[in-house]
């Protein structure tokens, strides 16, 4: 059966002043919406990472990406699935997105 990446960005619409409990309800709506797929899904650390370019002969390394960007890359989903539309039907649920977008590819077998 295809795998597919289901990437999900964040367009900075997460708030502020959200406490702890608030957290642990939206990452148990996370968990069991990644369960319906039955797929295994991570939350990227926010504010690091590292962006690798080359220029003509040379390889540049920078710090990022930055929240400040206009949408990041917040996490993924690894998950199996018959086509995209299977995977489409089982975004509509998603609790990402009161949050950001979504953006699904199959993994080349």
């Amino acid at each position: 059966m295809p795998q597919f990446l289901v990437v999900l960005r964040d367009s900075g619409a997460f708030p502020d002043d959200i406490s702890a409990e608030e957290i642990q309800a939206i990452i148990q709506k996370y968990g069991e919406w990644i369960q319906t797929m039955g797929g295994r899904g991570e939350k990227l650390r926010d504010g690091e990472g590292r962006i690798v370019l080359r220029e003509n002969d040379r390889v540049t390394v920078t710090d990022g990406p930055y929240a400040e960007s206009k949408e990041i890359v917040g996490g993924y989903v690894v998950v199996e699935a018959e086509s995209y539309d299977a995977v489409v039907r089982h975004c509509h649920a998603a609790p990402h997105l009161e949050y950001g977008s979504i953006e699904i590819r199959q993994i080349e077998q």
